[in-house]
Protein backbone atom coordinates (compact mmCIF):
# COMPACT_ATOMS: atom_id res chain seq x y z
CA UNK A 1 0.00 0.00 0.00
CA UNK A 2 3.28 2.53 1.12
CA UNK A 3 4.10 1.56 -2.28
CA UNK A 4 1.22 2.70 -4.22
CA UNK A 5 1.08 5.69 -2.34
CA UNK A 6 4.59 6.65 -3.52
CA UNK A 7 3.26 6.64 -7.34
CA UNK A 8 -0.43 8.09 -7.05
CA UNK A 9 -0.11 10.96 -4.81
CA UNK A 10 2.85 12.26 -6.91
CA UNK A 11 0.76 12.08 -10.05
CA UNK A 12 -2.04 13.60 -8.63
CA UNK A 13 -0.16 16.35 -7.85
CA UNK A 14 1.13 16.56 -11.70
CA UNK A 15 -2.12 16.65 -12.94
CA UNK A 16 -3.41 19.23 -10.45
CA UNK A 17 -0.40 21.41 -11.35
CA UNK A 18 -1.53 20.90 -15.16
CA UNK A 19 -4.97 21.46 -14.84
CA UNK A 20 -3.92 25.07 -13.27
CA UNK A 21 -1.31 25.63 -15.18
CA UNK A 22 -3.45 24.93 -18.52
CA UNK A 23 -5.87 28.04 -17.59
CA UNK A 24 -4.71 31.99 -17.87
CA UNK A 25 -4.16 33.81 -14.92
CA UNK A 26 -3.91 37.80 -14.69
CA UNK A 27 -1.05 39.68 -13.67
CA UNK A 28 -0.75 41.36 -10.73
CA UNK A 29 2.38 43.65 -11.12
CA UNK A 30 1.33 47.35 -10.48
CA UNK A 31 3.51 49.10 -12.70
CA UNK A 32 2.58 46.89 -15.69
CA UNK A 33 -0.89 47.32 -14.79
CA UNK A 34 -0.36 51.14 -15.07
CA UNK A 35 1.75 50.97 -18.12
CA UNK A 36 -1.06 48.61 -19.55
CA UNK A 37 -3.78 51.68 -18.35
CA UNK A 38 -1.53 54.13 -20.00
CA UNK A 39 -1.68 52.13 -23.44
CA UNK A 40 -4.96 51.40 -23.11
CA UNK A 41 -5.92 55.14 -22.88
CA UNK A 42 -3.52 56.15 -25.26
CA UNK A 43 -5.48 53.57 -28.15
CA UNK A 44 -8.71 55.55 -27.10
CA UNK A 45 -7.90 58.43 -28.15
CA UNK A 46 -5.79 57.36 -31.32
CA UNK A 47 -9.25 55.45 -32.39
CA UNK A 48 -12.09 56.89 -31.32
CA UNK A 49 -15.18 55.48 -32.26
CA UNK A 50 -17.74 57.75 -34.40
CA UNK A 51 -21.34 56.89 -34.61
CA UNK A 52 -21.66 54.13 -36.92
CA UNK A 53 -18.35 52.08 -35.78
CA UNK A 54 -19.06 49.72 -33.32
CA UNK A 55 -15.24 48.83 -32.38
CA UNK A 56 -12.18 48.89 -33.48
CA UNK A 57 -9.88 45.65 -34.10
CA UNK A 58 -6.12 47.08 -33.75
CA UNK A 59 -3.30 45.47 -35.68
CA UNK A 60 -0.55 42.96 -33.92
CA UNK A 61 2.12 45.38 -35.66
CA UNK A 62 0.02 48.27 -33.66
CA UNK A 63 -0.06 46.53 -29.76
CA UNK A 64 1.87 48.83 -27.64
CA UNK A 65 4.42 47.21 -25.84
CA UNK A 66 2.95 46.54 -22.52
CA UNK A 67 -0.36 45.12 -23.85
CA UNK A 68 1.57 43.20 -26.39
CA UNK A 69 3.89 42.02 -23.74
CA UNK A 70 0.55 40.21 -22.38
CA UNK A 71 0.25 37.49 -25.63
CA UNK A 72 -2.85 38.90 -26.71
CA UNK A 73 -5.11 36.98 -29.34
CA UNK A 74 -6.76 39.92 -30.10
CA UNK A 75 -6.99 44.07 -28.93
CA UNK A 76 -10.18 45.78 -29.85
CA UNK A 77 -11.45 49.23 -28.93
CA UNK A 78 -14.99 49.72 -27.77
CA UNK A 79 -16.90 52.48 -26.58
CA UNK A 80 -15.68 53.38 -23.19
CA UNK A 81 -13.68 50.27 -23.38
CA UNK A 82 -10.19 48.33 -24.68
CA UNK A 83 -10.51 44.32 -24.74
CA UNK A 84 -7.26 42.68 -24.37
CA UNK A 85 -8.85 39.23 -25.12
CA UNK A 86 -5.52 36.23 -24.38
CA UNK A 87 -7.38 33.43 -24.80
CA UNK A 88 -11.03 33.23 -26.63
CA UNK A 89 -13.46 30.76 -25.74
CA UNK A 90 -17.13 30.43 -26.69
CA UNK A 91 -18.42 32.25 -23.85
CA UNK A 92 -15.78 35.36 -23.81
CA UNK A 93 -12.79 33.54 -22.97
CA UNK A 94 -9.95 34.95 -20.78
CA UNK A 95 -8.49 38.42 -20.73
CA UNK A 96 -8.37 42.07 -19.57
CA UNK A 97 -10.04 45.09 -20.32
CA UNK A 98 -9.48 49.06 -19.58
CA UNK A 99 -12.44 50.98 -18.52
CA UNK A 100 -12.51 53.98 -16.69
CA UNK A 101 -15.61 53.73 -15.44
CA UNK A 102 -16.56 49.41 -15.26
CA UNK A 103 -20.05 49.35 -16.00
CA UNK A 104 -18.65 50.22 -20.42
CA UNK A 105 -16.76 46.63 -20.16
CA UNK A 106 -18.52 44.36 -22.46
CA UNK A 107 -19.56 41.08 -19.76
CA UNK A 108 -21.75 41.70 -16.96
CA UNK A 109 -19.87 43.61 -14.38
CA UNK A 110 -19.79 40.56 -12.16
CA UNK A 111 -17.55 38.54 -14.53
CA UNK A 112 -14.52 41.26 -13.93
CA UNK A 113 -12.14 41.05 -11.39
CA UNK A 114 -10.43 44.47 -10.45
CA UNK A 115 -6.31 44.55 -10.57
CA UNK A 116 -5.55 48.13 -10.83
CA UNK A 117 -5.50 51.44 -12.58
CA UNK A 118 -8.49 50.41 -14.32
CA UNK A 119 -7.21 47.59 -15.82
CA UNK A 120 -10.41 44.22 -14.89
CA UNK A 121 -9.73 40.43 -15.65
CA UNK A 122 -12.10 37.92 -16.91
CA UNK A 123 -12.46 34.39 -17.34
CA UNK A 124 -15.31 32.73 -19.09
CA UNK A 125 -18.92 34.01 -17.59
Amino acid sequence: MKGCLRIVVPIIVLIALAIYCAFPHPTHNQAQLKAIAAESQHLMATYPLGPSAQRADIPKGKWPPAIAKLGPYSVTVRHGMVDITTKPFFDGGWGYGFAPDKQDLTMLVECWSELGHGVYWHGPC
